[in-house]
């Protein structure tokens, strides 16, 4: 019985059979035509919630050590709506983006320091809360998308 409390624990604080299913995760890499337009990468998911909005938020990703806030697009015709419901697809974008400051050092534009919550195997972990506790997902990889290079 403790064996089988122990698991149901680890599932649920670690996301195995959790609340989201990721259907496809990319990352692309850009580059500013000019070194003041910086570089950076963009990470996208699609999901497919198994629970609504009103019970599930999905608010962080790390990838390695860096955390980035997670953007949830329900509708893509309407990209401010962030409402979506159980079984729906959900479009997820996080990214990262290095300017130089005014001594020429390239720096992570409004970088955070959350730390990442454990190690992880993977390329990315995604952080989620259901019902108010938190949960993690990790994502295996990225399919990497050409770079682009802005003029």
């Amino acid at each position: 019985m403790m064996k089988f409390l122990s698991a149901l624990l680890l599932s649920i604080i670690f996301g195995w059979g959790g609340k989201i299913q990721v259907i496809q995760s990319t990352s692309q890499e850009w580059a500013g035509g000019l070194q003041e337009s910086g570089y950076g990468t963009d990470y996208k998911l699609t999901i497919k919630a198994k629970a609504g909005s009103d019970l599930l938020q999905i608010d962080d990703l790390w990838v390695g050590d860096i955390h980035m806030k997670v953007r949830v697009m329900a509708d893509p015709a309407n990209p401010q709506n962030n409402n979506f419901k159980e079984g729906s697809q959900v479009s997820l974008k996080a990214g990262i983006t290095y300017l130089p400051d005014a001594d020429g050092r390239i720096r992570p534009l409004a970088a955070d320091s959350k730390k990442k919550p454990f190690n992880f195997k993977g390329e990315g972990l995604l952080g989620y809360t259901y019902k108010g506790h938190k949960a993690y997902l990790v994502i295996a990889e990225f399919k990497k998308l050409e770079k682009i290079i802005y003029p």
